[in-house]
């Protein structure tokens, strides 16, 4: 039974892998989550609480109890490819997080809460899931593991482990736009004698999920002929899996805009020049998917790229296209708290090292 009314510190049922109703995690006070800290950013644990509710007349049996926090990259290729399959832990952490008083003699446990914190080393990938046309992803999960005899007095003992899923998130700081404009690579099938000229540029190429991206585009119409239709800007999210020579490659849209050629407004002064501010949100909750953010692991890696049409009538289209990284970055508030805290510790590390500096010359000048 649960103690608390707060069931938000409590993970959804769902979530669990392996579960028993007397032997349960929870998040810290004030959390929603096991990780702790903005991982890539600063330093990161998971942290959560192991809880026992047992009966007193069937309790846990168990002279050793540990915290296992385990990551696996999968693909799962279809049943023809199935000999193709990847299934490659990442990362293992194991913490004994309590043992019995009286080495190997096991004790009857009904209620306890065991407080755990792991560490995290700073280079672990995004949790992250698709399932179309390979199921892929990279997971992370909890594991309480007993060690418990095989029976106990003749009786079988019961539960071993209870596992959960742990997600991962990865973080970045915002990024400051460049000073000079960043040209982005553009393609047409019409000669520069047909009289349209263009260039298309971005401030920057690591964008957060949740922010937008700004593409100014300019276009001078010298054939009077030439007029624009549409202007379609869309992110496009490249998936590839691979495994050794087996490699699996697809790529869709999960974000999108369009503006219309009315919509467009000449500079002031000219009667072919056109300045655009083209725009596009990166937000995933309103896309068809979600938006993964950039990876590249030993088997899996997903990269965006940055694509804007230009629709004519009486010329062929003009294709502009970047690739960029995209990531979950901080909002401004985060990041200046984390800076802040960084420079309060240093601060606290140089004031302990001059005092030891100190301590260090005046033991050397009394001796």
């Amino acid at each position: 039974m649960k103690d608390h009314l707060d069931l938000s510190i409590y993970p959804p049922k769902s979530q669990y892998k392996h579960s028993c109703k007397n032997i349960f995690f929870s998040y810290l006070p004030n959390n929603t989550n096991f990780q702790q800290g903005y991982l890539g950013v600063q330093q990161t644990k998971i942290a959560g609480i192991l809880h026992i509710r047992k009966p007193i007349t069937n309790p846990l049996l168990t002279d050793k109890i540990e915290i296992i926090f385990t990551g696996k990259e999968f693909v799962k290729w279809s049943d023809v490819e199935i000999c193709n399959n990847i299934n490659k832990k990442i990362i293992e952490l194991s913490y004994i997080i309590w043992e019995s008083s009286i080495k190997g003699v096991y004790q009857k446990i009904t209620d306890l809460d065991l407080p755990f914190e792991i560490p995290l080393p700073d280079d672990l990938p995004d949790s992250f899931s698709f399932k179309q046309p390979v199921k892929a992803q990279i997971s992370y999960a909890l594991k309480a593991k007993f060690s418990k005899p095989t029976k106990y007095f003749g009786l079988k003992c019961g539960v071993k482990k209870v596992s959960i899923l742990c997600p991962i998130t990865r973080w970045n700081l915002p990024v400051r736009p460049t000073l000079q404009p960043i040209p982005m690579n553009g393609r047409r099938s019409i000669p520069l004698s047909e009289g349209v000229e263009y260039v298309a540029n971005l401030d920057q190429t690591i964008f957060g999920i949740g922010n937008s991206i700004t593409i100014p585009i300019e276009l001078i119409l010298v054939n009077m002929r030439v007029y624009v239709k549409k202007i379609k800007i869309f992110l496009k999210e490249y998936h590839q899996l691979i495994k050794k020579k087996f490699i699996h490659y697809d790529s869709e849209k999960v974000a999108k805009s369009e503006i219309y050629g009315d919509q467009l407004m000449l500079v002031s002064g000219t009667m072919n020049r056109y300045e655009v501010k083209a725009g596009l949100d990166l937000v995933s909750n309103n896309q068809r998917k979600p938006i993964l953010p950039s990876v590249r692991s030993d088997h899996i890696v997903i990269w965006h790229k940055v694509i804007v049409k230009v629709i004519l009538c009486n010329a062929s289209k003009i294709k502009f296209e970047k690739e960029i990284k995209i990531v979950n970055s901080l909002c401004e508030e985060d990041a200046l708290m984390i800076t802040e805290e960084r420079r309060k510790s240093n601060w606290s590390n140089w004031s302990k090292m001059d005092k030891l500096s100190a301590k260090a010359v005046y033991n050397l000048s009394i001796n």
